[in-house]
């Protein structure tokens, strides 16, 4: 029954959205009546089409190129969308002053909305590197001056596939890190080939050592398939557990939802972190700030958050995770790093956010 009423909400939800935008453009564009009538049928096509694409890559009965594409045009359509938000605006404003918006302003929201999309595009596949420094108390003298990757979200899955994940491990090599820590959402789910990216993690880790900790997007496929062929890359997991690297603890926790998730706090006492040597933790939501404060965690990686992926979708981020939204912040005492992560989910854009790959530097205080 739950499922039910998800599909007829969000099948209402999308008739409502194509509905306003095809208003929006049709009074901007001065549309006559059959027109405006198609207009709603081409928008209501693209969000229906993307439902689609969702439910059958869930299956696996869709392949890699119409997938992508299907979600590049999704893309397309919320940027349209969020113009038409704006155009109503204009509309609105034109008829408290008594004036006729002119054609070539809707038109041009209409461009712009586009050209914002292309940009978005583009920008999802310019990696760019954010460099922090971290203190690091009572730390090992060898920590002084180590260097970390902190990766994030690579989402390898139906639109990142193999040529993606090698660009990431060949971006990695190049900064010559120390270690890797990687923060959750390594696979996008659902079904997937995952030997070419075990191969090109494997070459990885056997150079420099990589931690992980799962995400919730390896929930939405084979979770202990995914698992495996990370294992099998040599990489080490962290599902609720710690290890020690160099003098330095390094532990890792499952996803769990909500900002002070029960079971995330009795994990964190479960793994009975030192109080004698410096401890980093891997969750993939910044979330449980207070619970791994408390353990005595001096440094939380985290990602899950994207910094909202494409704008305007960061205000909405921030809203969220209020500070920790994205960047390197202190809660009380603790350092917490949250990376935007360096893949997509859904449309492949990253419009004003681009992907990033943080290098930290520690330093011994």
């Amino acid at each position: 029954m739950s499922r039910i009423l998800f599909g007829v909400s969000l099948s209402l939800i999308l008739i409502g959205v194509s509905y306003f935008t095809s208003k929006m453009y049709a009074l901007g564009l001065q549309f006559e009546v059959v027109a405006s009538r198609l207009s709603f049928f081409v928008f209501l096509l693209i969000p229906l089409l993307f439902a689609a694409s969702i439910i059958l890559a869930r299956s696996g009965h869709i392949g890699a190129t119409p997938y992508r594409e299907l979600q590049i045009l999704a893309g397309i359509g919320f940027y349209i969308f969020i113009g038409a938000i704006f155009l109503g605006v204009c509309l609105i404003s034109s008829r408290i002053g008594g004036t006729t918006l002119p054609v070539f302003v809707a038109a041009g929201i209409l461009v712009l909305s586009c050209i914002l999309s292309v940009i978005g595009y583009m920008q999802s596949k310019y990696v760019k590197i954010t460099p922090y420094t971290v203190s690091l108390r009572g730390a090992p003298a060898s920590w002084n001056g180590k260097n970390a990757v902190l990766v994030s979200d690579t989402h390898f899955g139906i639109v990142n596939h193999k040529v993606f994940s090698n660009k990431v491990v060949d971006m990695i090599l190049e900064m010559h890190p120390d270690f890797v820590l990687h923060a959750g959402d390594f696979y996008d789910g659902p079904a997937v080939d995952t030997t070419p990216m075990t191969a090109s993690w494997k070459r990885l880790a056997s150079m420099i050592p990589v931690f992980y900790a799962p995400g919730n997007h390896e929930e939405y496929g084979n979770y202990a398939g995914f698992l495996d062929s990370i294992k099998s890359a040599g990489v080490t997991v962290l599902d609720d557990k710690k290890t020690l690297y160099d003098g330095v603890e390094i532990a890792g926790i499952t996803y769990r939802e909500g900002k002070d998730n029960t079971a995330a706090t009795v994990a964190l006492a479960t793994l009975e972190l030192s109080q004698t040597v410096p401890t980093l933790l891997i969750n993939h939501p910044p979330t449980s700030l207070a619970a791994a404060q408390a353990q005595g965690v001096d440094l939380q990686v985290s990602g899950h958050t994207h910094n909202g992926q494409f704008w305007p979708m960061t205000y909405a981020v921030r809203r969220v995770y209020g500070p920790y939204y994205y960047g390197l912040k202190k809660y009380q005492d603790m350092d917490v790093i949250t990376t935007s992560g360096v893949g997509t989910f859904g449309p492949p854009f990253r419009l004003f956010n681009p992907p990033e790959l943080v290098l930290i530097t520690f330093k011994v205080s």
